[in-house]
């Protein structure tokens, strides 16, 4: 598929200089879908809220929607949110392209996973953003975001992106000193996406990248 230069250079002028952690892994994201042929099926769950945030929250839904708007007329982006106020805010921020939906993620997910395959379509790229995370307390968004994943898992083929949001590598040290610091175990997957690592590693899916997000291909 041809890159679209409309999108390419919203993405370089008017998103990526605020983007900050996110910058360079929604440009892989977005490089990624422009390697695809025929249109794009995008999920996400935890839709933007507040126009203008793109360091916040990274705005990712205008994202999905500019690009599927500039790519043809036939890509489809679904978002879902259970805060009304969210929903309410976000279809101010997108076009109709976008499907707006208020409800508990991992239920709808299962819903419209069921739905795509009964069209015979499948997810491109699953964008896990949902139940905001507390990085020391993590474990409930981790596991919220894990029933995402596999509530979506019928709609997920080999080739599917798993994107998740605000997962950091973690890890533990010592400090010999003031100025150095020691790892003594390997750097993992953190925040919303540690469960979904875990499940990754058991089977065989590839990390693509972790810096703020992490994504893997392969489930």
């Amino acid at each position: 598929m041809a890159r679209s230069a409309e999108f390419w250079e919203f993405f370089d002028t008017q998103a990526a200089p605020h983007l900050a952690l996110r910058e360079q892994t929604l440009r892989q994201v977005f490089t990624h879908l422009d390697t695809l042929t025929g249109p794009v099926t995008i999920v996400e769950t935890g839709c933007a809220r507040l126009a203008g945030n793109w360091a916040g929250d990274g705005q990712s839904t205008v994202l999905f929607d500019q690009y599927i708007r500039c790519r043809d007329t036939d890509s489809a982006c679904y978002t879902v949110d259970i805060s009304p106020e969210s929903v309410a805010a976000c279809r101010q921020l997108v076009s109709p392209r976008v499907t707006v939906t208020e409800s508990d993620s991992v239920a709808y997910l299962g819903s419209l996973a069921k739905t795509l395959v009964s069209t015979g379509k499948h997810i491109d790229l699953l964008y896990l953003d949902s139940f905001d995370v507390d990085f020391v307390h993590f474990y409930p968004s981790a596991v919220h975001h894990l029933k995402e994943l596999t509530a979506a898992r019928i709609a997920i083929t080999e080739r599917t992106w798993v994107v998740v949001d605000d997962a950091p590598p973690t890890g533990h040290f010592v400090q010999p000193s003031v100025a150095q610091l020691t790892p003594i175990m390997p750097f993992t997957v953190g925040g919303k996406g540690r469960l979904v690592a875990d499940y990754a590693s058991a089977v065989g899916a590839q990390l693509l990248f972790n810096y703020y997000q992490a994504g893997w291909v392969g489930f």
